[in-house]
């Protein structure tokens, strides 16, 4: 979790750090539950990818806090669908993040709503 250095209403936002050592925001295409049953209250996010670079640094945020990792789980799913011509064969995926619903209602959290990024199967 954590809040932009320039954010003037201080959000706190969600986000996860990428293999080159910033942090990228994520975002969620609902606040439904990603698992119709079970005991998991969880949603799904991902990093959009107009959101991934140049990604946020020290000079850019400071992190709150770090999710406890029983909080979070992980999936992945194929780009587009697996479908047309930008990802025809499947094989490039992005990561998707689990986040229990409580560590959203708790912090405050200020989710990012882009119902763009789902993928109708």
């Amino acid at each position: 979790l954590f809040k932009r250095r320039n954010d003037e209403d201080e959000k706190l936002e969600i986000g996860a750090m990428q293999e080159d050592g910033t942090v990228s925001p994520v975002s969620a295409w609902s606040l439904e539950s990603a698992f119709a049953s079970g005991s998991s209250d969880s949603i799904e996010f991902l990093v959009d990818e107009e959101d991934r670079f140049p990604g946020l640094t020290a000079d850019d945020i400071v992190i709150v806090s770090v999710v406890d990792e029983s909080l979070i789980g992980y999936g992945s799913r194929q780009v587009g669908g697996g479908k047309g011509p930008g990802n025809p064969h499947g094989e490039e995926s992005e990561l998707l993040y689990y986040v229990e619903r409580s560590v959203i209602a708790e912090d405050e959290v200020d989710v990012v709503i882009k119902p763009e990024l789902e993928i109708l199967w």
